[in-house]
């Protein structure tokens, strides 16, 4: 193989990771989530790495919880990666809350790449024991 050929195939190559990171640089994912439900309310842990604080974005409207992150991994400067799955994208997540849950007291935290949402039963719908009186 001649050296010119050569380059041209390192060249394609590189060309092509350029395309590969590029196509993943615009990535949309669903992160993972994993929900709990007990006598005083939901609890949601939402799979987020990549994402800081500043990047993060919850809201609900009608009882629709929605998740939007920018996912930023940032690769040192003197780091030419060959290949990366993920280099920069957005996470998009949403789920119905029930009317049992009190939107308005939802308690979100992020730590190391995961996002804790506790979310309480609104006081009307939390079991409470009954009072029997004698007559």
């Amino acid at each position: 193989m001649t050296t010119e050929k050569t380059m041209e195939k390192v060249s394609q190559a590189e060309n092509n990771v350029v395309q590969e990171q590029a196509q993943a640089q615009s990535l949309k994912l669903r992160p993972n989530a994993d929900i709990y439900e007990n006598k005083e309310g939901a609890v949601i842990y939402v799979d987020l790495p990549g994402v800081s604080q500043e990047r993060l974005d919850i809201n609900v409207d009608r009882n629709v919880l929605s998740i939007n992150a920018d996912i930023d991994l940032n690769t040192p400067t003197d780091l030419k990666p060959t290949y990366m799955d993920v280099r920069a994208g957005k996470y998009s997540r949403q789920f119905t809350l029930s009317s049992e849950l009190d939107n308005d007291k939802i308690d979100a935290k992020l730590k190391d790449g995961v996002l804790k949402l506790v979310i309480p039963r609104s006081e009307k719908h939390k079991p409470r024991k009954i009072e029997v009186k004698v007559a």
